[in-house]
């Protein structure tokens, strides 16, 4: 796909040619003769700064060769003016022609590189004309970008989402940094890690969060740990969840019946963790062997006792909290279900189930690491964003069919493109 595929209607190219109406294509009969004024730009202005380098593009601008750290620059015509508009690595920039000795600022001396007369050093309030070309061409490119956007865009975002052309962001890190903050705490008030001074200082600060004195014993401090290994446990579950969801939408491309047509991403992105579990792992949920299943029948109780309970206003699902009233007094809704549900309905029993949700999380990690999407999981947690065009798709699925040589290589390519992108260099 080029920029001949975003072609204004008429309506939009007669808004657009009025509000540049100040702009020109670059001129190859009119080359920069004098040097540059460069200004940064502020970044609140282009929040999408790929609308402004799209409609310049519309306008005529080309692209200009600058440093390996520029993703892009497009240059033109601006009331006569050779200007051009760049993606930095040190953010938006925002070049003049100029041949004016200008003044450094106060207290920035510098020395220009040859042949550019100025630089962001540039104290713009000595020439308010410069200034004002400066100010007017940044105002009006975001104008243009804005109505480039909602008008042009727009339209063309929808087609590509339905399509499955995006890469969503990997999170992985973050995400499974909260699971491991709140796994660290709760194993901190059951054992401090082996340290009992660490131990101590976990009571202390929850004892002062909770609006009391450590230094003053409490009859109740025998209760007091057990409900913050609690606090501890539903904290944990819940980023874990999280982290398994995301992790769970991101193996869609490596998934081979996935197709964005059948099946769109927003619609996958929507279902509960265990509809995106039931897809993901669509050919092997029947295998008794793969361990799909099995470890699917792990946390669906998991996810009940640990998670959904204060999920859900700490009502939990449908009957799960409630007492009806009978002629013997209050009973659970669940009495039929058994104890060990009517027991998690009304309080979670989180001393006791605190290692063992450790337990259990900690064999799904080694399913998903070592089972059918043990590919996605190398490369989700190694920290990669995720296209999921129909060309990646193709690479990354060819690559498993071939082994894991192939994929390994795959893996390699595309972490030094990202790298290179990341660091600028085109």
């Amino acid at each position: 796909m080029d920029f001949t595929s975003l072609q204004p209607d008429q309506v939009t190219r007669e808004i657009l040619e009025h509000v540049l109406v100040d702009f020109a294509p670059y001129d190859p009969g009119r080359p920069w003769t004098g040097g540059e004024l460069r200004s940064p730009v502020d970044g609140s202005h282009f929040a999408v700064p790929e609308l402004a380098h799209a409609v310049l593009r519309w306008a005529g601008f080309v692209y200009q060769h600058w440093d390996e750290k520029t993703a892009w620059r497009v240059g033109g015509r601006f009331r006569e003016t050779n200007v051009s508009f760049a993606l930095t690595k040190f953010g938006l920039k925002a070049m003049v022609e100029t041949t004016r000795e200008l003044v450094a600022a106060k207290d920035q001396p510098f020395v220009p590189p040859p042949g550019v007369t100025a630089s962001q050093r540039i104290d713009l309030s000595q020439d308010p004309e410069l200034r004002e070309l400066v100010t007017d061409f940044i105002a009006i490119v975001g104008k243009a970008s804005q109505v480039f956007g909602s008008r042009v865009v727009s339209g063309l975002v929808d087609d590509q989402v339905d399509a499955g052309n995006v890469t969503l962001v990997n999170q992985n890190g973050r995400l499974r940094g909260g699971y491991q903050f709140f796994r660290w705490q709760g194993n901190a008030f059951i054992d401090g890690h082996g340290d009992v001074a660490v131990k101590q200082e976990m009571v202390d600060v929850a004892i002062r969060a909770a609006g009391g004195d450590p230094a003053t014993s409490s009859y109740f401090l025998p209760l007091f740990v057990p409900v913050n290994i609690g606090y501890c446990l539903t904290a944990m579950a819940s980023a874990y969840f999280s982290w398994l969801e995301h992790v769970l939408v991101l193996a869609l491309p490596f998934a081979p019946h996935w197709d964005p047509k059948e099946k769109p991403i927003t619609k996958i992105i929507g279902d509960s963790w265990s509809n995106k579990w039931r897809f993901i792992f669509r050919d092997t949920m029947g295998d008794d062997t793969s361990g799909a299943k099995k470890t699917f029948d792990l946390l669906i109780p998991a996810a009940e006792q640990f998670r959904n309970l204060d999920a859900h206003g700490g009502f939990g699902k449908r009957d799960q909290s409630l007492l009806v009233h009978t002629p013997v007094g209050p009973l659970p809704a669940r009495l039929t279900k058994g104890a060990k549900t009517i027991k998690a309905a009304i309080i979670s029993e989180a001393p006791s189930t605190f290692p063992d949700a450790c337990d259990l999380f900690d064999q799904v990690d080694a399913f998903l690491r070592n089972g059918p999407i043990s590919e996605a999981m190398l490369w989700i947690e190694g920290g990669l964003q995720v296209p999921f065009d129909a060309d990646h798709r193709q690479r990354v699925r060819d690559a498993i069919r071939k082994g894991p040589a192939a994929f390994l290589a795959e893996v390699d390519r595309f972490a030094t493109a990202e790298d290179r992108i990341n660091n600028f260099e085109g």
